[in-house]
């Protein structure tokens, strides 16, 4: 059994977390790799492992079992896109503050790689949001996948946008707004709950469309069935807005170009672990953030 370890090499702790996670994978026989492109900033951590331990992402891909982020939500977003096309099984190890995705704490580490290598879990399937800008000669610009959220907004912190929004091409409203966010079931937890939005189970095949302090227009998020599109525009007074894809992509959008945001289902799947009901992890972390607060 191989699995792939993608850390936040930035992050002191995962260095002793991996002496751990090592011994446990000896223990059990399981082949650890990591992706080549890591190799360079291991070492300058201090971290050496076997040259044949580096692997490229089409090897892991078509070769691993499981492919396992250890960091914060970030860390998480970023393996599953990387990984998106291919048909692997992905798991996080939460090494943050506070965060939803990763599902291994370092408590229960070595009962979870257990379960692992005993295919003692769920597997989900999760819908990633696909987003292309249309300009005005016709020419379609595909942006990166997101599975958390796509925000649109002002390129100034503070400052009102007015954005059209359109669903299935038929306009729906103006928003006089910070911004608005179109969000997958994954990111329901995340930017989106923050602005009132509802929590959608990970496997919801919905995305939801949630304005952010909207000063004109309905205030309520909108939630669209699966197979529906969203259409966002803007007026000519507005001259240029920003567009974050899970907060790590940033491009800009003038009155000439549409953004079209649809969901897509990719070959990578998520596991849970059996004994992880959504609704009382979800209630179980807010009660753990708000007593470390």
């Amino acid at each position: 059994m191989i699995f792939a370890v993608f850390p936040n090499l930035g992050k002191k702790e995962f260095y002793t977390l991996f002496k751990r996670l090592e011994d446990i994978f000896a223990s059990m026989h399981i082949t650890c790799v990591f992706p080549d492109y890591y190799r360079e900033s291991a070492e300058k951590h201090g971290l050496f492992l076997k040259p044949e331990q580096y692997r490229s992402l089409n090897w892991i891909g078509n070769n691993a079992s499981c492919v396992i982020s250890i960091g914060g939500d970030g860390t998480y977003l970023s393996l599953a896109c990387t990984m998106a096309e291919y048909e692997v099984l992905q798991v996080g190890i939460h090494m943050g503050d506070f965060g939803f995705l990763n599902l291994i704490s370092q408590d229960e580490l070595e009962q979870r790689i257990h379960d692992l290598y005993t295919g003692n879990y769920l597997i989900e399937d999760r819908i990633f949001l696909e987003a292309e800008l249309v300009h005005t000669d016709g020419t379609r610009q595909s942006l990166p996948l997101a599975l958390n959220d796509i925000v649109v907004g002002h390129n100034e912190i503070g400052k009102m946008v007015r954005l059209n929004l359109s669903i299935n091409d038929l306009f729906i409203q103006t928003y006089a707004a910070d911004g608005v966010i179109v969000s997958s079931a994954t990111g329901s937890t995340s930017y989106s709950l923050s602005c009132g939005g509802p929590v959608l189970p990970a496997d919801s095949r919905e995305i939801l469309v949630v304005p952010v302090c909207t000063h004109t227009g309905l205030r309520s998020p909108l939630l669209i069935p699966e197979g529906g599109s969203v259409q966002i525009t803007i007026p000519e007074r507005e001259k240029k807005v920003h567009i974050s894809l899970d907060g790590t992509y940033s491009y800009s959008m003038t009155p000439e170009d549409k953004l079209i945001v649809r969901g897509r289902k990719q070959k990578i799947r998520f596991i849970r672990f059996r004994d992880q009901d959504f609704y009382r992890m979800l209630t179980r972390k807010f009660a753990q953030y708000a007593k470390n607060e």
